[in-house]
Formats: structure tokens, C-alpha cells, sequence
């Protein structure tokens, strides 16, 4: 499979909530553009509900099966690219609340604090792990190839591990851009939030000295009003994820365009590469 922008999405949501704009205006112009949904795969064996994984799909309105809560967030998946003019590439790890310990089976991320703290040391999807997986659908990156990863805005763990995978692509195939984009809705929770990601994001190009510099460089789409029509539209695909961010789809709307009219786009952030001034 190629394309020529890839947005890493760490979740079904999260790349059309935060760059849904971008990607359809990207799509319009007729340039290829595809979303890989990292944690996108079915529970690992063995894996016995918790209390948090009730309250989430009870929330979501899918079924209490993580099979079918599954089942109902991929096609809301599906129908959001459909949308925006995308393609859409599923990854076979688990997301954050269905994942276990390597060694004991015991679930990892149990609650929602679990979820917004530091990536267990003994969970299996490593940056490593989920570069691998990533390779089964994109052997051969070439060095023109856009990349689009998370800034890691809220400290969500699977945030973090995807952010550290797009360093690791990044340097591995030369790409000579790579974007971490805000992640929305949690870029509304203030500066303080925005700050602390981007200097993670500085700390991390420490690990590949031999691509990147050490500077990170905001970088603003400015998006126009057809594209936030569609991204709103692509949005309201997911309606299992409304009650957990917004009061209704109409409050939904009204978000977003209050967003867009303040920040007057959607932000991303650059790392320079070795050598750029």
C-alpha cells in the first residue's frame, strides 16, 4: 500500500478530530491520503473485562462485548474516512484498556488515570513492536512521504507510544517531514498541556540524533470552510464518542468552529532535521 500523506492515528477517532481539515483538503486536490489506526485490534486472549472497560462501553452505547463495541467503533471508523476521501488501514494491537501484562496477564491501564500517566514498563506495544506491525502494511516508506503522528497533547499512553513509533519510522526511512499534530479534544484543556508535549516531543528526538535536530517548529494548516464542514461531518461519525466530549452532535458543531475560529487552523509541530538552521 502507498500514499503520500499518512496520518498515525493512535485510536479510531483521534487523526479525524485532530486533522480532519487538513486530510480533506489534502483528498480535494487529489493528492493520496491514507489514516493507520494503531490500536485498532481485537482484545488479547484471555482478556476478562474490568470495571473500566464496562463503564466505557456502557458510555459508548455499542454492546457490552468488546467485540461489539469493536465492531461499532471500526465502522464509525470507516464511515469518517469515507467522508474526508480517505483510506483506511486497521493496526492488530489492542487499545490501552484491553491490553495486559506481558508476564502476569493482569490488565494494564484500569482506570483513567492509568491512561493518562507513563506507558507501563511491562506493556507489549512497544514503539518497536508497533512499528513492526505498521511495516506488514507499509514495507517501504520513501524519504517524500508525509508523516503525521500525535503530539502527545493529555499524556494518553497510546498517544505517547505512537508518537515515539513515528520518531522511529521517521529516522528509519529519512522522511524529510514529519508533523505531530494537537490532539484534539485535549488541546482545550489549556497551554500548560501543549507545553509539556511539545518539550516531550523535543526530549524524544534525543533518541535519533543521526536524523533530527533538536528544535520543534509550530506549523499552522489554515483550513477552509468547506473542509470544516467536512471534518465536522466526518466527526459526527462517531457517535459512540460523543457523550464522552461533547453535551450532543450540535454542541459538537459548535465546538469545533469555536476552535477553528480561535486558532484559525489546526496545529502541528515539526521536527527540524540535522542540519537546518
Amino acid at each position: 500500500m502507498t500514499a503520500r500523506h499518512i496520518y498515525l492515528s493512535p485510536h479510531f477517532d483521534d487523526a479525524v478530530f485532530s486533522c480532519g481539515g487538513q486530510i480533506a483538503q489534502l483528498a480535494r486536490r487529489g493528492d493520496s491520503v491514507a489514516i493507520y489506526t494503531v490500536m485498532a485490534g481485537d482484545p488479547p486472549e484471555g482478556f476478562a473485562p474490568t470495571a473500566f472497560t464496562d463503564e466505557l462501553h456502557a458510555r459508548w452505547g455499542c454492546g457490552m462485548a468488546a467485540e461489539q463495541a469493536l465492531a461499532a467503533r471500526r465502522a464509525e471508523d470507516r464511515a469518517a474516512a469515507a467522508v474526508l476521501g480517505a483510506s483506511l488501514s486497521f493496526g492488530s494491537f489492542a487499545d490501552a484498556i484491553y491490553r495486559v501484562s506481558k508476564t502476569t496477564g493482569t490488565p494494564l491501564y484500569a482506570s483513567s488515570e492509568a491512561i493518562f500517566s507513563d506507558v507501563h514498563p511491562d506493556d507489549p506495544a512497544t514503539p518497536e513492536a508497533l512499528e513492526q506491525t505498521f511495516l506488514t502494511i507499509y514495507p517501504q516508506l520513501t524519504s517524500d512521504v508525509t508523516l503525521y503522528a500525535p503530539l502527545g497533547v493529555g499524556h494518553h499512553v497510546d498517544h505517547q507510544l505512537v508518537r515515539a513509533m513515528a520518531l522511529r519510522l521517521a529516522a528509519r526511512f529519512r522522511l524529510r517531514n514529519a508533523y505531530f499534530y494537537e490532539d484534539f479534544p485535549y488541546a482545550r484543556n489549556g497551554e500548560a498541556v501543549r507545553l509539556r508535549a511539545v518539550s516531550e516531543l523535543a526530549q524524544a528526538l534525543r533518541a535519533h540524533p543521526e536524523h533530527f535536530g533538536f528544535r520543534v517548529v509550530p506549523h499552522r494548516v489554515v483550513i477552509d470552510d468547506e473542509a470544516l464542514a467536512r471534518k465536522i461531518k466526518a466527526s459526527t461519525c462517531y457517535r459512540s464518542q460523543v457523550s464522552s466530549f461533547w453535551a450532543d452532535l450540535n454542541d459538537l458543531e459548535r465546538v469545533f468552529r469555536e476552535y477553528h475560529a480561535l486558532s484559525k487552523g489546526e496545529l502541528c509541530y515539526r521536527p527540524q532535521l540535522r542540519g537546518e538552521d
